[in-house]
């Protein structure tokens, strides 16, 4: 028996990108401090922006960042945790790579926690093993949808006085005690890959209710060396420029599938079943 694909673009989505395409302006981001109607933005196009309101005000965080995969969200992450060379990241062997990578393009240093055999997610028993006096954060990925024990490691972190990343992307829309995944740890966030929940193609989302951290986030995103001294940003560690800009048709098929996302998720749970 064939399968038939199963295609969570529908014809919101399409009209949404067709309506991008006949306006012409696919990324009006500008790599320098302006803001401008004709000229760009530092912060993106309409879409862009408009994407990264409806997520604050769906996964209730103060501030969100859209990038052109969660691999560049990841790299935002650590980098606006002033990770420094040497210092020691605690994290999952059984993850997507980029969940180890992003640590070593700040040329740190990737540690292994075991995951509980039931969950494959690591847990607070087994980070706690693996922290020295090198350690500085923690990535917490949450496996195929199955949310870690957030809770409790946040506990453990807060106690040692580390910081923590959640890496959400296999679990958008999923909640944990109450809460979305992803939104109790210092920064958090999603892909928008085509096989995930909200498929845009190529995308992703960070975020954070700390202001620093989101500030250091839009910077790195968008060559923040350019536009430091304009934009009187006094705290520069990490701020190394790179083009991780969530493009306008993108952001428009997201935003549409935002609004659908827990019919897309019913419906997964219904194919699983």
């Amino acid at each position: 028996m064939k399968l038939k694909r199963f295609n969570t673009i529908d014809k919101n989505s399409i009209n949404a990108a067709i309506k991008v395409l006949k306006k012409g302006k696919l990324s009006p981001f500008v790599g320098n401090w302006k803001n401008d109607k004709i000229v760009g933005s530092f912060y993106g196009g309409e879409n862009v922006q408009k994407l990264e309101n409806k997520i604050k005000k769906f996964f209730r965080v103060k501030y969100a960042i859209t990038v052109n995969s969660w691999t560049s969200g990841l790299i935002c992450a650590i980098g606006a945790l002033d990770i420094k060379p040497g210092d020691e990241v605690i994290v999952s062997p059984w993850t997507m790579c980029a969940s180890a990578t992003s640590i070593i393009n700040w040329m740190a240093v990737p540690v292994f926690a075991d995951i509980d055999y039931e969950t494959y997610n690591i847990t607070a028993d087994t980070i706690k093993k693996k922290i020295t006096k090198l350690t500085k954060a923690i990535i917490v990925p949450d496996i195929m949808g199955q949310s870690a024990e957030i809770d409790k490691i946040m506990r453990l972190a807060r106690k040692k006085k580390l910081k923590v990343i959640s890496d959400s992307a296999q679990a958008i829309g999923i909640k944990y005690k109450g809460k979305y995944a992803g939104t109790y740890a210092d920064i958090g966030g999603f892909s928008f890959n085509y096989h995930k929940p909200i498929n845009c193609g190529e995308g992703g989302v960070v975020f954070t209710n700390n202001k620093l951290l989101a500030q250091k986030m839009f910077l790195i995103r968008n060559h923040g060396e350019a536009v430091v001294k304009k934009m009187n940003f006094k705290n520069i560690n990490n701020i190394i420029g790179y083009n991780f800009r969530l493009g306008e048709i993108e952001a428009s098929i997201a935003i549409e599938q935002l609004n659908n996302l827990q019919n897309i998720i019913n419906k997964r749970f219904k194919m699983a079943s």
